[in-house]
C-alpha cells in the first residue's frame, strides 16, 4: 500500500517534519520518502508511505482536520482513492505514483536507515543500510574501500527502483552525504 500525502510543504526539512511526524504515531516498517511536486503556484514537497501494512486509517486520523491531499493506492485497486482540495490531490497523485514506479523520491526512512551511523567502508555501508548504488558528485563510482562518513544523516534517491546515496568529498579523505542535515542555504549571507 501506497500512501502519499501533500501538505504544501515549501521545502524538505518542512516535509521530513510531516513524516516524522507521522513515523512517531505508528509502528510499522515503511518507506518514508518526500517528492518535488511542480507546477501549481510553486514548486513544493509531498511525501510518501510505503507499507505492507494498512495505515490508511490511522494516516487519516493522524492529519483530520489538516489541509491535505491524499493518494491512497492498494495492491489490486484499479484506481487511487483521492481526497482533499484539488490542487493538493495533483501533488499526492504524483508523488504516489513515483512511489509507486521507484523512479524518484528521497528516502527519509526505509529498512536499514537506522543503522547508518559513523565512518564505514562504502562496502560496509551498502550491505548494513540496504543501499543499492553509491555515487559520487558527477555520477563517478564509489570504490568499496572508499571511507565514507555518514553524518548521521542519509538520504539516498530513490531511481529506477533503487536506492543510490549521492556522496561528495570532504576533509580526511573520506567521503560524506551530498546531502547534509544542515544545509547552509545559496546567498544565505546577502
Amino acid at each position: 500500500m501506497i500512501i502519499a500525502i501533500d501538505a504544501d510543504s515549501r521545502d524538505t526539512a518542512a516535509a521530513d517534519h510531516l513524516l516524522y511526524d507521522l513515523l512517531d504515531a505508528m509502528d510499522q516498517p515503511v518507506v518514508a520518502c518526500t517528492h518535488m511536486v511542480s507546477g501549481g503556484d510553486r514548486p513544493h514537497v509531498a511525501v510518501s508511505l510505503t507499507s505492507t501494512a494498512d495505515l490508511a486509517q490511522p494516516v487519516r486520523d493522524h492529519l483530520a482536520g489538516q489541509n491535505v491531499g491524499l493518494a491512497i493506492t492498494r495492491p489490486g485497486a484499479s484506481e487511487p482513492e483521492l481526497a482533499g482540495p484539488s490542487q493538493l490531490v495533483r501533488g499526492a497523485y504524483v508523488a504516489a505514483v513515483e512511489a509507486a514506479l521507484g523512479t524518484a523520491g528521497r528516502a527519509v526512512r526505509w529498512p536499514g536507515h537506522e543503522l547508518g551511523h559513523g565512518v564505514l567502508p562504502a562496502a560496509e555501508l551498502r550491505t548494513r543500510c540496504n543501499i543499492d548504488h553509491l555515487e559520487a558528485v558527477g555520477g563517478q563510482p564509489v570504490a568499496d574501500d572508499a571511507m565514507v562518513d555518514t553524518c548521521d544523516f542519509l538520504r539516498p534517491l530513490r531511481r529506477d527502483g533503487r536506492l543510490v546515496l549521492q556522496l561528495q568529498p570532504a576533509a580526511g579523505n573520506v567521503l560524506i552525504p551530498f546531502e547534509l542535515q544542515h544545509q547552509q542555504q545559496c546567498c544565505a549571507d546577502h
